[in-house]
């Protein structure tokens, strides 16, 4: 046999035997990282021994430990952040949820809060505060949103924390964004109630008993504009109002008492 056929034969049995071993070497590796794994999963050197969570304003600690209760114990190779963040949506005033994992011992929770924008008439006496949105979040208490403005609803409605306002209600909560911004209703009286048709229309009640007619919420900002200059010319001059029809802003009525 030529020497060099002999000597290439040995060159590539050498290197399939070099193959073959890091194979097998990369194999155990999986094996044994894969078994360092589970049984760390099944340890409790991970396990979660303390949840951080933001300072918030309207969701207390007792909250968020009772919707992160599941976690305490488990190992934070096992846990699932996903139903930690479903669990605490579902808290009234969470609006998102984020939960990290900060090892060896460690859940970081990190909350961003609905805020009230209105209260809400229901059923009866009761008045409940709702977010931006429409989402219900509790029954107004005399310490938390009682400056805020009044949404009366056709009918009354017995509501359920963390449900969602009807469509109707969901159209007049625009309205309380624009009367909160500078210049675009600076002459417009404090508004004391908004009310709101079953079909959705919107009639804005005023300090002094006047009202402003907007009709169905579209053009919003366009109407309380017109509005404001109107209700404006008619207080210059002395004038009381009854109303004020804006529902179709270009042409816009008013019936002075």
């Amino acid at each position: 046999m030529d020497d060099r056929v002999r000597d290439r034969r040995r060159l590539v049995t050498r290197q399939r035997g070099r193959r073959r071993g890091t194979l097998l070497a990369v194999a155990a590796i999986v094996i044994v990282a894969g078994g360092l794994f589970l049984w760390l999963r099944s340890s409790d050197v991970f396990a979660v021994r303390q949840i951080n969570a933001t300072v918030t304003l309207c969701v207390s600690e007792q909250e968020v430990a009772e919707a992160t209760a599941s976690a305490m114990g488990v190992s934070l190779l096992k846990l699932s952040t996903d139903d930690l963040e479903e669990e605490l949506r579902g808290l009234p005033y969470v609006r998102s949820a984020q939960v990290y994992r900060e090892f060896p011992n460690t859940l970081e929770v990190r909350l961003v809060e609905y805020e009230p924008v209105a209260r809400l008439q229901g059923e009866g006496e009761g008045v409940w505060l709702v977010s931006e949105d429409g989402r219900v979040l509790e029954k107004a208490k005399a310490t938390r949103g009682v400056n805020l403005p009044l949404v009366v609803p056709a009918s009354g409605t017995d509501y359920t924390v963390g449900e969602q306002v009807s469509r109707a209600i969901l159209g007049a909560l625009p309205v309380l964004v624009l009367l909160h911004e500078e210049g675009a209703v600076a002459d417009l009286p404090k508004v004391r109630h908004i009310a709101v048709s079953a079909a959705g229309a919107l009639v804005l009640q005023l300090d002094g008993g006047a009202e402003v007619r907007l009709g169905e919420p579209g053009g919003l900002e366009y109407k309380l504009r017109v509005a404001a200059e109107l209700v404006e010319r008619y207080l210059r001059d002395e004038q009381q109002i009854e109303y004020v029809d804006v529902s179709v802003p270009e042409r816009p009525a008013v019936k002075p008492k």
